[in-house]
């Protein structure tokens, strides 16, 4: 033997006295059998050579061919097994031996009784076409894509289905009368138009609508929902199509897809003679019914949402599940219709197998290649990301269900869940890998590019050597790395507000008349931004200003009573009255002699009598008069006077009032953040209404969310660090003012404000910036802080289920 020979382990049932070779290295491997007694040697295939070696665990041909699919990724037939058989036979290889294991003890019972005297060629080469034909009927057999692998239309794949009834005569009665239904096709296009428009258009009613619909109805309503609806049409749908193209369905049933979730399925036989073009419109029918539900629903939403009725909120449900539904269906890189309307499309059977193939052999650097492999890895891992972040939105959403409704017990379920998700997960990828190894290697051997088994041997231990040390190194870094001291910072998203911010109103209404900024200015305090109409108040004002001067003469007048002037003239008027009674009482007297001698009348004494006792009169008044002079003004007339002019003074002061709130003032020094404000000129002005918006942004509030749970890690003075979106590569430094007293609930969970002040002088802080921010905290081991979420569960949620 050539050094290139390696012995090897001779299997259980051939003679003896052989010696087994394995040959050579590369592209030139084979084996060799050896008879030392008469120096024959025989060829075998690799293949051929592991049959043998395993035959003596293997007491039928199921078995044994399910090992050779485990080994090598490629199934084979009981044919070509007993063309082996036939061929080892012929050579005279076998020992006595062979005829104590049941399948070679039946072929050689068999090959004995054959009468045919046939020649050894003759019989190998029927064995070989007959195994040729069992290989071209497998083929034949086949399920084409589209079908293969189909959940309703592949009844080899392992998957448990209950069955609920026979559709069969429910179909033949009404595929009659929907088969005219099919035209409504060509309206989808203008429907989904309008659908998707409304949708769009009015997309807040659409979530105010779901946000009340959510609140009253559980996820698992909804699910539940979207089962009765959506899945049950579409695969009543598809049984109907199925039906059409001449298959037999004999069943309406309910599998749990991902292994919890049930849905709706069909169960029908006889459909590997669906058309490629059959088969295309098989899953592309339940894709244009989704798109023609969701668009009608949105329509009849749309027409019935003013009358708030069941139908609305029913149609709005539908819509979103139908929509939901074509997504995740219409993904090629989920197994539903889409990926198997691509398939059937291109015509490739197994096109994930072949997809996840490619990637190992791009990740590996194998050799063998399929054609379009970029395209074909890069199918797998798309399908594998979208997978696993579509599995983790739905376990969260459990989760959270879960943890409503039943509190720590559903955390737990949905931990389970996820190992469970995990492990299979993990396990699929194991399976695909060593699936992929056998594959490889088989097409290795049989294109002779097999390795020699020495240098497999010393790169298995090279790379698991390797390997070992790079766990361990990995295992003492982690472990390392576990106690490494961590400053935690507890943080979360902030608003930045501005230190003083005011709306600047009036307190009367009014025409705008004057406004002296175009807005966005910086003003001083006390600056006029603008101003109203206030010609009436003015004018109201000046003449009440008027009668204040006057009031304010006539109490003057009356403080300075009495003057000399005033006595003087009112004695003066008493002596004039005096001298008058005198005379004219001396004129009585006269009269009254006169009288007595009958000279003149009683008349005329009578007159006289009564002009003296005038006179007498006006003397008394004349008297008083001169007491009051001399009295002057009363207390009661001065203040009497007085609060006429303070009346006047308090409706002069209104209007004044009036007039300075006409005019709008700056109240600190800020910054005009109204903009356009030429344009309210002209404009009237409501009372209490706002004119302008002004604010004070040199310092700066932060209002950190800080999630409940970090909150015990915050304290007033901690240090601050934030950086916003529109900064992204600047932090910005400040100190916790102030914390809530209150909880508050936002859709991330519950939060407490923290509120931190933030120097601003340059002014790159805007009012309304949103970033994330960090607040300064104790040291801990990173240990510590990864298990922070652990110990909080542990310490409170279970807790609480302890009595």
């Amino acid at each position: 033997m050539t050094e290139v020979a390696q012995k090897v382990a001779l299997p259980a049932f051939l003679k003896k006295r052989l010696q087994a070779f394995r040959i050579g290295q590369g592209s030139d491997q084979y084996y060799l059998l050896k008879d030392p007694r008469n120096d024959d040697t025989h060829k075998l295939e690799p293949w051929q050579f592991f049959l043998l070696e395993v035959l003596p665990g293997c007491d039928n041909y199921p078995k044994l061919l399910g090992i050779f699919e485990d080994r090598f990724g490629q199934s084979t037939s009981q044919s070509e097994i007993e063309s082996l058989f036939e061929l080892v036979a012929g050579k005279k290889l076998f020992g006595l031996s062979a005829l104590s294991h049941p399948l070679l003890a039946e072929f050689n019972k068999q090959r004995n009784e054959e009468k045919s005297a046939k020649p050894m060629k003759e019989r190998i080469a029927e064995a070989k076409e007959k195994a040729a034909a069992q290989s071209q009927e497998n083929a034949e057999n086949a399920l084409p894509p589209g079908i293969s692998e189909a959940l309703s239309f592949d009844n080899n794949m392992k998957q448990l289905r209950w069955k609920l009834f026979n559709p069969k005569a429910l179909l033949k009665l009404l595929a009659p009368a929907l088969s005219p239904l099919r035209f409504l096709m060509y309206a989808l296009p203008v429907l989904l138009v309008t659908g998707v428009f409304l949708f769009s258009r009015y997309f807040t009613f659409v979530e105010e609508d779901i946000t009340l619909m959510l609140q009253g109805v559980s996820m698992i309503e909804h699910a539940l929902i979207s089962m009765l609806t959506v899945n049950l049409s579409v695969t009543f749908l598809t049984m109907l199509v199925a039906h059409n193209f001449r298959a037999n369905v004999y069943g309406l049933g309910i599998v749990l897809y991902m292994g919890f979730f049930p849905r709706f399925c069909a169960m029908m036989t006889d459909v590997q003679q669906f058309t490629r073009r059959e088969r295309m419109w098989l899953h592309a029918a339940p894709l244009l019914y989704r798109l023609a539900l969701f668009s009608v629903a949105i329509l009849v939403w749309f027409n019935t949402r003013g009358y708030e009725s069941f139908t609305s909120s029913f149609a709005l449900i539908l819509a979103i599940a139908s929509a939901i539904s074509f997504l995740i269906t219409v993904n090629p890189l989920v197994k539903s219709n889409g990926y198997h309307f691509v398939a059937a499309l291109l015509d490739t059977p197994k096109l994930r197998q072949k997809a996840y193939k490619a990637l190992l052999n791009k990740m590996k650097g194998n050799v063998y290649q399929e054609a379009n492999a970029e395209l074909l890895a890069a199918y797998a891992l798309a399908s594998t990301v979208f997978m696993i972040v579509l599995f983790v939105v739905v376990l969260l959403l459990l989760g959270k269900f879960l943890k409503i409704y039943l509190g720590g017990v559903g955390v737990l379920i949905t931990c389970f869940v996820a190992l469970t998700f995990f492990y299979r997960m993990v396990s699929r990828f194991i399976r695909i890998n060593e699936a992929h190894e056998r594959a490889t290697q088989f097409e290795r051997w049989r294109n002779r590019t097999l390795t020699s088994k020495e240098k497999e041997e010393k790169n298995q231990v090279k790379v698991s050597s390797t390997a070992v040390y790079i766990k361990r190194a990995l295992l003492v870094t982690i472990l390392g790395l576990l106690f490494v001291p961590y400053s935690y910072e507890p943080g979360g998203s902030f608003v930045i507000l501005p230190d003083q911010k005011q709306e600047v109103t009036s307190d009367i209404s009014g025409i705008v008349s004057v406004i002296n900024f175009k807005g966005g200015e910086n003003l001083k305090k006390g600056e006029a931004i603008g101003s109203l109409m206030h010609g009436d108040s003015l004018a109201q004002m000046n003449k009440l200003e008027a009668l204040m001067l006057e009031q304010q003469a006539v109490i003057n007048e009356l403080k300075s009573r009495p003057r000399a002037e005033d006595v003087k003239l009112a004695e003066s008027m008493l002596d004039v009255e005096l001298t008058r009674s005198r005379f004219s009482r001396a004129k009585v007297n006269r009269l009254e002699k006169l009288h007595k001698t009958g000279t003149v009348s009683f008349e005329e004494l009578d007159d006289a009598r009564r002009e003296h006792r005038i006179d007498l009169a006006q003397t008394a008044e004349k008297r008083a008069n001169l007491d009051v002079v001399k009295a002057g003004a009363t207390p009661d007339q001065i203040a009497a006077a007085e609060a006429k002019l303070l009346s006047y003074q308090e409706e002069r002061d209104y209007y004044k009032e009036k007039v300075d709130l006409s005019t709008l003032y700056m109240p600190f020094d800020g910054r005009l953040i109204t903009m356009h404000l030429q344009q309210k000129v002209g404009s009237f002005l409501e009372r209490g209404e706002p004119l302008a918006i002004v604010e004070n942004t040199s310092t700066v509030l932060a209002q950190i969310d800080i999630p409940e749970a970090d909150i015990a890690y915050v304290e007033l003075g901690s240090s601050v660090r934030i950086r916003p979106q529109a900064f992204y590569s600047m932090d910005f430094n400040g100190q916790v003012l102030s914390v809530d007293s209150n909880v508050s609930e936002e859709r991330m969970g519950k939060v407490v404000r923290v509120i931190t002040t933030l120097d601003n002088t340059d002014g790159l802080l805007k009012t309304g910036m949103s970033g994330y921010a960090k607040v300064d905290s104790q040291t801990l081991p990173v240990w510590k802080v990864f298990s922070l979420a652990i110990v909080r569960f542990v310490e409170v949620e279970m807790w609480s289920w302890i009595p």
